[in-house]
C-alpha cells in the first residue's frame, strides 16, 4: 500500500505511470495514483465494468491528502455500478422529449453531441453512476474556453434535467420495473456546478430604423441565401423565436398561415401559435420552394432533410457583425433581432397588445388563460401587413449613405 513518504518520493519521467494502492476484492475497484511528466500527481478510483476500465478523478495530491483519497475510495466502492452509461441517459432524455412532442428536441440532442459526446467520447461511453461534478464541469469549461457564454447554460440545464430523469427512474417503483436500462443514480452531479448567472441578464440591444435597413440591404450578399431569407422571414413575421420557426416542418406551413408550437405552458398542454403570412413571408418561402420543395424543412441546413441550426444562424448573425462593425451603432446578436421586431412594430403603429399576440407572448390574466379562445387571426394579419408597408417604406427601400 502506498505512504504519503512514497508519493512525495515519486519523481516524474518521460511518460506518465501509474501506481496502485494495492489490491482489493473483484469488482470493487481500486484507488490508483498517476504521476504526469509534469510532476503533477493525480488520484484515481478504477474499477472495471463491462470489460472496460473506467477511472473517475478524485483529486490532486498534496491538496488531497492518501487518508482522504481512500476515503472518497470506499464511498465509490460503495456505489453498486449500473450498466446504463452518460450516452444512453442523453438518448432517453433525448427520447423522452421526443416522446413528448418538445420543440428542443432537436437543439437538444446536437448540443449533447457537440457538446458532450464528441469532445468527451470516453465519458460518453462512462457508466452515469461514476460520473461526478468534476466530469459536469470540464465539459461546460471546455465550452466556456471556447467563447460560448449563455449556451453553456442550456448545456448544463439538459444535462441537470437528463440526470433529474434518471433519478426519477431509479426511485419511481413503476418507471424502475419498466426501464431495460439502468443508471443506479443516487444523487444529481450537475447541481453542484453553478450557473454562469451574469450571462443570463436580459438583453437591451434593438437596432434602430436604419440599423435595420442596413442589415436587410446587406444579406443577400453577404450571407449564404437560406440564412439571408430566413432572416428576412423572421423580421418580415414579426421576430419569431427562430428555434421554434426552424423546428416546424414544412407540412405546417399551411396556404395563408404557419403553425409554430410554443413551449409547454405549466399545466402541460401545448400552445398552438398561428402566425398569417404577409407579402414579404410568402416571397422568402417562394425562394425557398425554388431551392428545394421535396425537404422536410423549408429552411433546410447543410445536412440534407435536416432544418438549419439555430446555433449555425446565431453565428452567422454574430460573424456579419463583426465583418461589419464600422456599418452599425454597436454589437448585436440573433436575439436582438426579436427585440428590434417588437420596438420598430410599436413605431410602425401596432399597439402593445397586438406585437404580443404576434409574437406568441402568453397572456397570463384570468380572462385569456381560462376563457378567451378567439384566435385573433385577422387582428394578426392586418398587424403583419402594416408592419410590411413600413418595412418596405423604411427599411427595404430606404436609400442608404455608403
Amino acid at each position: 500500500m502506498l505512504t504519503e513518504k512514497q508519493i512525495r518520493a515519486l519523481k516524474p519521467t518521460e511518460k506518465e505511470y501509474e501506481i496502485s494502492d494495492g489490491r482489493s476484492a473483484k469488482g470493487e475497484g481500486v484507488l490508483m495514483l498517476r504521476v504526469r511528466p509534469n510532476g503533477a500527481k493525480e488520484f484515481f478510483f478504477r474499477r472495471r465494468v463491462n470489460g472496460k476500465k473506467p477511472k473517475v478523478k478524485l483529486g490532486n495530491w498534496p491538496t488531497m491528502g492518501l487518508a482522504e483519497a481512500r476515503d472518497l475510495c470506499r464511498v465509490k466502492k460503495e456505489v453498486i455500478v449500473a450498466p446504463g452509461t452518460l450516452q444512453n441517459l442523453m438518448d432517453a432524455y433525448v427520447g423522452k422529449l421526443r416522446e413528448q412532442g418538445a420543440t428542443s428536441v432537436e437543439d437538444v440532442a446536437w448540443s449533447f453531441k457537440h457538446y458532450v459526446t464528441e469532445p468527451f467520447p470516453d465519458l460518453a461511453d462512462r457508466p452515469v453512476v461514476l460520473i461526478g461534478p468534476a466530469e459536469i464541469r470540464n465539459i461546460i469549461a471546455k465550452m466556456i474556453g471556447a467563447g460560448i457564454t449563455t449556451y453553456c447554460n442550456r448545456v448544463r440545464s439538459r444535462l441537470h434535467a437528463a440526470f433529474q430523469m434518471g433519478l426519477e427512474q431509479e426511485f419511481n417503483p413503476r418507471s424502475y420495473q419498466q426501464s431495460a436500462t439502468k443508471f443506479g443514480l443516487v444523487s444529481n452531479p450537475v447541481a453542484s456546478v453553478p450557473v454562469q448567472s451574469d450571462w443570463e441578464n436580459p438583453g437591451e440591444r434593438a437596432l434602430t430604423q436604419k440599423e435595420l435597413a442596413t442589415l436587410w440591404q446587406m444579406l443577400p450578399e453577404h450571407l449564404s441565401l437560406v440564412t439571408s431569407e430566413l432572416i428576412k422571414f423572421l423580421v418580415a413575421s414579426g421576430g419569431q423565436r427562430p428555434e421554434q420557426l426552424l423546428a416546424v416542418p414544412r407540412k405546417q406551413y399551411y396556404d395563408d398561415h404557419v403553425l409554430i408550437r410554443n413551449k409547454k405552458t405549466k399545466d402541460g398542454r401545448p400552445v398552438i401559435h398561428a402566425v398569417p403570412y404577409n407579402e414579404l413571408m410568402l416571397d422568402c418561402l417562394h425562394t425557398m420552394n425554388e431551392v428545394s420543395e421535396a425537404s422536410p424543412f423549408p429552411f433546410e441546413g447543410k445536412a440534407e432533410g435536416k432544418s438549419l441550426h439555430a446555433n449555425s444562424l446565431s453565428r452567422a448573425v454574430t460573424k456579419l457583425y463583426g465583418r461589419h462593425a464600422d456599418k452599425f451603432e454597436g454589437p448585436f446578436t440573433l436575439r436582438d433581432i426579436r427585440r428590434t421586431c417588437k420596438t420598430l412594430m410599436g413605431v410602425a403603429g401596432l399597439d402593445k397588445e397586438l406585437r404580443d399576440r404576434i409574437q406568441g407572448h402568453a397572456f397570463s390574466d384570468v380572462s385569456s388563460k381560462h376563457y378567451d379562445r378567439y384566435d385573433y387571426f385577422k387582428e394578426k394579419l392586418a398587424g403583419l401587413s402594416k408592419w410590411e408597408n413600413w418595412l418596405r417604406e423604411n427599411v427595404i427601400t430606404v436609400k442608404l449613405d455608403c
